[in-house]
């Protein structure tokens, strides 16, 4: 429910509340006003008839009470008059009053026994009615006897409840008309207002950091739309610079990535003269074989053959060579892990040779693709596989493994999903537990003079954590080490153990 909408609904209740108590202490104070106005106007009469009464000053003159009475009994709200006379136990009566008179009797009686008014209420008949006695005596100041006059109350029941119907119909019409002003006081004051303040709000939440809020009306409402305007300047001032921090800090790794595959590069530099060695004496050779026997045809046309065959090898080494050392930006797609790590093991042909390495693959088949950038994934294992060539001067086993696995990353409450593990393990010098402890810090290395730049593992380590994945390492001294990287797979039905 909205605030508004609150607001609306809390007000009028409490102000139907007061007017409510107001009206029914109004009404309870009429009542009272009314009921004291009858016993007046009863009181009058009564003493207007003893003052008439006392100026009987012989009781054959008693004739006169019935037209007395019968002046009294011409008032509407009058239902009668009782009189007795105690000497000589007379009793007169309005012709309305045709029974059931003994309790007002009993009431005159003690008014004269008490020598005092007396008053109640009553029924007669069914009707409510307000009885008033009092004593009355002769000009000696003797008491002679009594009047008891009977009001109905009905008048006032009636006057009670067209008050309370115009009580009730003010109060709802207060109440109504408080609803409207309130509804369109909020509406204009709070609800629409704040209505751009949620507006702005989940803007902001959506990214756009230029939403702003126009509300100049001086109130708490508008300062909080202006705190808000600074809080979008300032957000989106910070986003600008952490973008362009950002974009600093990518142009920084890309740097840093592209050196170290010079640096790479660079170790390949005797591996691929002799690759492109071998294929360039081979031309020389055939060549000299053409020169020499021009004549034969069947053999001039072999050996072209093996000339083109050597120099597309040449141009194939080149063109890897090139587009792993070529600056670019990062891209994502689909990717076989498969080709990419036979490629890659191709650059390292003449170093596997020359280090008497021996290479045992165990690549499942049908593996799931992952979604990187081909070129920084092929730095990555070109870097694994490098130093694991580099750890065995002496010759060994390189072996590599790849398969599908089922796992959770560690700290993550993702739970168990999909990876590619890409497993180099060598039979190698191995490590200790210090040089584990800085392996991927920058430019810490264990290669001596100028064979290492100690960003090779660092630089790998970005680029697989940039994939969502991650590295991690077994070393034993004089075992050899085993490097897993971890890469998300694509397809949901891969299984496997971690």
């Amino acid at each position: 429910m909205k605030l508004g909408t609150k607001l609306a609904l809390s007000l009028p209740i409490i102000i139907f509340l007061v007017f409510s108590g107001h009206g029914y202490f109004q009404t309870v104070s009429r009542r009272d006003i009314l009921i004291r106005m009858m016993k007046v106007e009863v009181e009058s009469i009564g003493q207007t008839l003893r003052v008439s009464l006392q100026k009987l000053a012989h009781l054959e003159k008693t004739g006169y009470v019935p037209d007395i009475i019968d002046a009294i009994d011409e008032y509407e709200k009058t239902l009668g008059v009782i009189v007795y006379l105690q000497g000589e136990n007379l009793i007169f009566r309005s012709r309305s009053l045709d029974e059931g008179i003994e309790p007002y009797l009993e009431l005159i009686k003690r008014s004269i026994h008490e020598d005092r008014p007396q008053e109640e209420f009553g029924v007669y008949k069914k009707d409510p009615v307000f009885l008033y006695a009092l004593p009355f005596k002769n000009e000696s100041g003797r008491i002679i006897g009594g009047i008891s006059i009977l009001q109905y109350t009905s008048f006032v029941e009636d006057d009670m409840k067209n008050a309370e119907w115009s009580i009730f119909v003010a109060i709802l019409i207060l109440t109504s008309a408080t609803v409207a002003l309130i509804l369109f006081v909020t509406r204009i004051w709070i609800t629409l207002p704040i209505a751009k303040l949620m507006d702005g709000i989940k803007n902001l939440a959506m990214g756009n950091f230029n939403t702003q809020i126009d509300l100049k009306r001086g109130d708490e409402l508008s300062e909080l739309a202006q705190t808000f305007n600074r809080m979008a300047i300032n957000l989106k001032e910070a986003q600008d610079k952490i973008i362009q921090e950002a974009e600093t800090r990518l142009e920084l790794e890309r740097e840093i990535r592209q050196s170290e595959k010079l640096a790479v590069v660079g170790q390949l530099a005797s591996g691929l003269g002799h690759e492109i060695g071998t294929p360039l004496n081979i031309i020389s050779g055939r060549a000299e074989l053409i020169k020499r026997n021009p004549e034969d045809k069947g053999q001039a046309q072999k050996n072209s053959d093996i000339i083109v065959q050597q120099t597309e090898r040449i141009t194939r080494i080149i063109q890897q060579l090139l587009g792993f050392v070529r600056k670019k930006r990062p891209e994502q797609e689909t990717l076989e892990l498969s080709p990419l790590i036979e490629t890659t093991l191709e650059f390292l042909d003449y170093q596997i040779q020359k280090q008497r390495v021996e290479v045992v693959k165990e690549i499942v088949s049908h593996l799931p693709p992952v979604i990187g950038d081909p070129d920084q994934l092929q730095q990555v294992f070109l870097n694994l596989f490098l130093n694991a060539i580099q750890a065995m001067p002496e010759g060994g086993t390189l072996r590599l493994s790849v398969s599908p696995k089922c796992i959770s990353k560690e700290g993550s409450k993702e739970g168990k999903r999909p990876y590619v593990e890409v497993c180099v393990e060598d039979t190698g010098v191995g490590m200790g537990k210090e040089v584990l402890a800085n392996i991927f810090n920058p430019f810490f290395t264990t290669k001596e003079g100028d064979k290492g730049t100690g960003l090779g593992l660092t630089v790998s380590q970005g680029i697989i954590q940039d994939h969502e994945g991650w590295i991690e390492v077994e070393s034993t001294v004089g075992k050899g080490s085993a490097f897993k990287v971890y890469l998300p797979a694509l397809r949901e039905e891969v299984r496997g153990e971690g």
